[in-house]
């Protein structure tokens, strides 16, 4: 009989706690230890480097702590494949409206080569523009922190002067009972009305987001038409946005 997905996640997170406290293991000994065969542990192994969570190299394996996992290159990967995918939603001649997070930046590289428009209080978009671009890109000025990011009273007025056809929004929590969440108290209300004044609402968040509530609500799940994610989210966690009503979409990372 196939293992559940909770089996499986259980045993990943086993791995995990395992290798926490020695850092690095072979393929044998975590076999040896978790009483499975070797090629199961080498599945759970692929499936964790891809996450980011660990390394390995020539049968060993070896610890990514969460706060590096989230920079890895694996992650990064992982986020370039959602925002090229929420990008395709747009069409010609759209309004969109792009959030501060690390996810939706990368629907911006593909969305330069369409005509659309883009509104967006992230300064990092400033760094991909070229002579070559398509796309009409509206900045929201405000006040601007360390990360480039803008918010304030003029950042949340240009979000509230026009409608978008779409939003593109990234997250540090999403849950069913709590929403779409941020940690930025400065950010979180310029969510809100980006979410506020769209039509529909697209949400970009890797695994990790799921499940876990971060400071601020900027939104409910109702809010959200369509949610593009990774393939490492379980069925069951997605069929309960699927009836809530959202679109879900699942991407392999690039």
């Amino acid at each position: 009989m196939r293992n559940s997905y909770k089996n499986i996640e259980n045993r990943r997170e086993h791995i995990l706690d395992v290798l926490n406290e020695d850092q690095s293991m072979s393929i044998e000994d975590l076999s040896k230890h978790l009483h499975v065969s070797e090629m199961t542990v080498r599945r759970d192994c692929n499936s964790l480097a891809q996450m980011g969570r660990l390394t390995q190299k020539r049968g060993i394996v070896s610890f990514i702590s969460p706060e590096n996992a989230s920079h890895s290159d694996s992650r990064f990967r992982i986020k370039q494949s959602l925002g090229l995918e929420a990008a395709k939603k747009i069409k010609d001649n759209e309004i969109v409206f792009i959030n501060s997070s690390s996810t939706s930046i990368y629907a911006v590289k593909a969305l330069l080569n369409k005509n659309v428009t883009i509104v967006t209080n992230n300064g990092n978009v400033v760094k991909m523009l070229s002579d070559h671009n398509v796309a009409n890109v509206v900045l929201t000025g405000g006040n601007v922190n360390n990360r480039d990011i803008m918010s304030g009273d003029i950042a949340n007025h240009t979000f509230l002067s026009m409608r978008s056809d779409w939003s593109i929004i990234g997250c540090a929590g999403l849950s069913i009972d709590q929403g779409i969440s941020t940690p930025w108290i400065e950010e979180a209300n310029v969510n809100r009305n980006i979410i506020k004044n769209s039509r529909r609402v697209i949400v970009v968040a890797d695994y990790s987001k799921f499940g876990s509530f971060s400071n601020f609500t900027v939104g409910k799940i109702s809010d959200i038409d369509v949610l593009i994610t990774d393939t490492f989210v379980s069925g069951k966690t997605l069929d309960a946005f699927r009836k809530a009503g959202v679109e879900v979409i699942q991407v392999t990372q690039i």
